[in-house]
């Protein structure tokens, strides 16, 4: 992890406690204008294990750099993403933004993210004005548990230690990156005869105060946060992390990211991700999202590929054959709160 990155205060504490958290978010995103549609991130943070920085703060730079170069009353109606090269944290990253169109109704920017002269990342926003419309559906939001009702990862990773009946601490670099997350999260753990589905859903919002901010800040903080847990989807079916496995994970990293933004939201208010992925193949995994605010409204919808490698355990036994599953988003459906 970056060893400039500020430390996070809990999310339920004073107003004081607010302040940290939004000035945390804007440090994360932030981003230094150092010349003409170029602007510079101040902070990025590895986590522990990748190859690189976090392809959701990248993402979320990129957006809020395109966002500066567009005009009141538009906003950002989707982003498509490249990732070329991995991120170091040991230089910032220069986006450029060239302004590829401008229109009354729609108008499109090309970020071009570097570091060292190299490319390594591309994204194209297109941005709308506003436009009423009388044609509208959506597909409704699966029935899950609220999410306090939900424990927080760092309660479930104190839980693990206390059913190990360890009195030494496990994972403390993972609730380290937990606690100093813009974001804070709820997954929703499905039952037992269903864990090998390749579905998932979390709760997310941003910790802190963000009403002061404009509706682009809430973009790009959603964008930060549709990155997490989306391309592992792809890995579910294959219960990598339990004893039965068959595969050893060897690389997992994201080629592609886009995100489409359908209706306004705030990002410091509960929204439920709900995931799935349509295939795993040619060492490439994808996985689909959806992005509902607690009243049920569709705001968001994403999409990642990215390569999905992995090293066979005893290769004899590998038989090859494709795991097929009809769609099973409706899985999640009345599942029952668990606390």
């Amino acid at each position: 992890m970056d060893n400039r990155a500020p430390v996070a205060t809990a999310s339920t504490a004073s107003s004081d406690d607010d302040d940290n958290m939004v000035a945390f978010y804007e440090r994360t995103l932030e981003l230094e204008e150092v010349g003409p549609d170029t602007y510079l991130s101040v902070d990025l943070w590895r986590p522990k294990g990748n190859r690189g920085v976090f392809g959701g703060q990248v993402i979320g730079q990129a957006l809020a750099a395109a966002s500066k170069t567009v005009g009141g009353g538009f906003r950002c109606n989707s982003f498509h993403c490249y990732f070329l090269a991995p991120g170091q944290n040991t230089e910032m990253i220069a986006y450029e933004v060239r302004r590829i169109r401008q229109g009354s109704s729609y108008c499109s920017r090309l970020v071009i993210a570097k570091q060292s002269g190299r490319v390594i990342f591309m994204a194209m926003a297109s941005f709308q004005g506003p436009e009423p419309s009388v044609l509208r559906h959506q597909y409704a939001m699966p029935k899950v548990p609220p999410p306090e009702s939900l424990i927080s990862p760092e309660e479930h990773l104190r839980l693990k230690q206390q059913q190990n009946n360890t009195t030494k601490d496990i994972d403390v670099d993972r609730m380290a990156e937990h606690d100093v997350l813009p974001v804070e999260t709820r997954h929703i753990s499905m039952p037992k005869d269903q864990q090998g589905l390749p579905v998932k859903a979390l709760w997310l919002r941003a910790k802190g105060d963000m009403s002061e901010l404009g509706h682009s800040h809430h973009q790009s903080m959603l964008a930060y946060a549709s990155d997490f847990a989306l391309l592992s989807t792809s890995l579910r079916p294959f219960r990598l992390d339990s004893p039965e496995a068959k595969h050893r994970l060897s690389m997992l990293v994201s080629l592609d990211h886009t995100i489409w933004f359908h209706e306004p939201f705030r990002a410091d208010e509960w929204l439920l991700y709900v995931m799935e992925s349509p295939r795993t193949a040619s060492g490439r995994g994808l996985a689909v999202g959806r992005i509902y605010t607690r009243e049920g409204v569709l705001v968001a919808s994403t999409a990642q590929e990215g390569v999905a490698r992995s090293v066979a355990l005893d290769p004899a036994a590998d038989s090859g054959e494709t795991l097929e599953f009809t769609n099973h988003i409706a899985r999640l459906i009345n599942i029952p709160a668990k606390l």
